[in-house]
């Protein structure tokens, strides 16, 4: 083999190994056993290969598998410092999104790094492949041949019987199923390999144990509205610092002030992965019974019907809505929302909403609550998912109310706009709240309201800037009964469960009675 042809098969092998080595760093991986070593190379040493095959240039193919694998190491890297984990293995399921609805991810990594980075490799890789002589004769139908016996070995793995064997030797590398310690331990390539075929074995046995009970056929006499809003990134700013005081949620300060129980609620993520937060209040399932479909429990897990508290208010006669003014796809929310047992799902086509900012706000989305409260009667629950205060928060946009941009000077805190932004946004899902206690006293119909906010907002900087660790976001259930009101501090997967019980008039009322005792003494 000529020197050139050497030097080109060098630099392209040179290129694929730096594109396995830049995750690997960024997930802090270190040594490992052979066998963990080779899993983890596998991908990209597949791709190298075919394009080799497919091509005969392997600078070329070296250089797109150094893209690929560098943009991976950009995703896992933004990740971490945005929503305090790295990549999951259930991340697959949201890659066409950030084609589709890019201005919800690309800010975060930067725009002009992800596409100027994206165009520069597109632009690299096509003059090599224009102008790099083939060091062998291309055989793109071989390569292809090979693409397809992968696909079927895949294929066939991803299926019993071979599925359980592969997760019963996957076991034995004794991953520990938390995303941190095992992209270090076996590397971020071999980490989505293990949990998506461990999690793929586990996950029939699961949906069993899982199923809705059969029908009981109980019916309550009589019957309150539920209205449930999970308010996007809300939490109680106040908390950040005393400089944002109380004045600035009103509304929310009132309404917890008369409500049955209140508190910090226990959110399952941070700064994004909203599904956690709302599977685990609709269905009451802790964490822990979910194995490694906690991290998404729509990727696959709740496609089929699943137990949920939604079905209980079925079986005692409810009628349940979804309002979300999004796209019903978004999460594949229109699989997921009948499978937990709503009725009815009203997306953006329904009520209005935009794909694109701004999103539909708050205080109109409490006005349809309210008319769709009414069209449904008493013997209903609505449950809400707000987008109107979603980020990122960008510099540029529409004036910020002047009570909020005063509180903050921009020279002197990183993020300061997008805090701004995110405050002004949390004065609109205030009002939202407002107007739906408002709404709910002149119809003296009994009804509860619950009010809980999905996680905090991604803004790192900005919260370091200020001391602030806290994870957990703010819930109320209103308004308060007999009993005076209750301050707790509650796990997301007990809140459903409370406002469920409580609507059914359960015996003990559960958690607040208990939490009322609690509280006395």
């Amino acid at each position: 083999m000529p020197a050139l042809e050497l030097l080109h098969l060098a630099a392209g092998l040179t290129l694929a190994a730096v594109a396995w080595l830049i995750p690997r760093h960024i997930a802090g991986s270190r040594r490992a056993a052979v066998l963990v070593l080779l899993l983890d190379m596998a991908p990209l040493a597949l791709g190298a290969g075919l394009l080799c095959l497919a091509t005969g240039r392997p600078l070329f193919a070296g250089l797109v598998v150094l893209a690929l694998g560098a943009g991976f190491a950009l995703a896992d890297h933004t990740m971490r410092q945005t929503l305090r984990e790295p990549v999951v293995f259930s991340e697959s399921v949201e890659l066409p999104q950030v084609f589709s609805h890019p201005h919800l991810y690309l800010p975060f990594a930067g725009p002009g790094l992800v596409l100027g980075g994206a165009a520069a490799a597109v632009l690299f890789a096509v003059t090599l492949l224009v102008d790099e002589p083939p060091v062998w004769a291309a055989r793109p139908g071989a390569a292809l041949a090979a693409l397809a016996l992968i696909a079927i070995g895949i294929w066939l793995l991803l299926r019993e019987p071979l599925l359980g064997r592969a997760a019963a030797g996957l076991r034995r590398l004794i991953p520990s199923g938390e995303p941190f310690a095992d992209a270090a331990a076996l590397g971020p390539f071999a980490m989505l390999i293990v949990h998506t075929l461990i999690a793929r074995a586990e996950r029939p046995a699961r949906r069993r144990a899982l199923a809705p009970p059969r029908s009981l056929g109980v019916r309550c006499a009589d019957a309150m509205p539920v209205v449930l809003v999970q308010c996007e990134s809300f939490f109680d700013a106040g908390r950040l610092t005393p400089r944002i005081g109380q004045a600035l949620l009103p509304a929310f300060n009132e309404c917890r002030a008369g409500a049955a129980i209140s508190g910090r609620l226990e959110v399952p993520g941070w700064g994004a992965n909203t599904m956690r937060t709302e599977f685990a209040v609709l269905s009451g399932i802790p964490e822990g019974e979910l194995g490694y479909d906690r991290f998404n429990p729509y990727y696959a897990l709740a496609r089929s019907p699943i137990a949920s508290q939604i079905w209980r208010l079925r079986e005692a006669g409810y009628r349940t809505i979804c309002l979300h003014p999004f796209s019903g796809r978004f999460f594949r929310r229109d699989l997921v929302m009948p499978a937990l047992g709503f009725d009815s799902f009203l997306d953006r086509e329904a009520l209005g909403g935009s794909s694109r900012p701004p999103y539909c706000p708050d205080p109109d989305l409490a006005h349809q609550v309210l008319r769709v409260l009414d069209d449904a009667g008493p013997r209903s629950f609505v449950f809400v998912i707000t987008m109107g205060n979603h980020g990122p928060w960008l510099d540029k946009g529409p004036p910020i109310d002047p009570a909020v941009a005063r509180l903050f000077n921009s020279a002197a805190m990183p993020q300061d706009m997008a805090l701004q932004r995110y405050l002004d946004g949390l004065r609109r899902s205030d009002e939202m709240l407002g107007i739906l206690m408002s709404g709910l006293r002149q119809r003296r119909c009994g009804a509860i309201l619950g009010f809980y906010g999905d996680h905090l907002p991604s803004l790192p900087r900005a919260f370091e800037h200020f001391g602030f660790a806290e994870p957990h976001s703010d819930y109320v259930v209103w308004p308060t009964g007999a009993a005076p009101p209750v301050r707790r501090d509650l796990p997301a997967h007990r809140l459903g469960r409370i406002i469920v019980d409580r609507a059914l008039g359960a015996a003990a009322d559960s958690e607040i009675g208990t939490s009322a005792v609690d509280a006395a003494e």
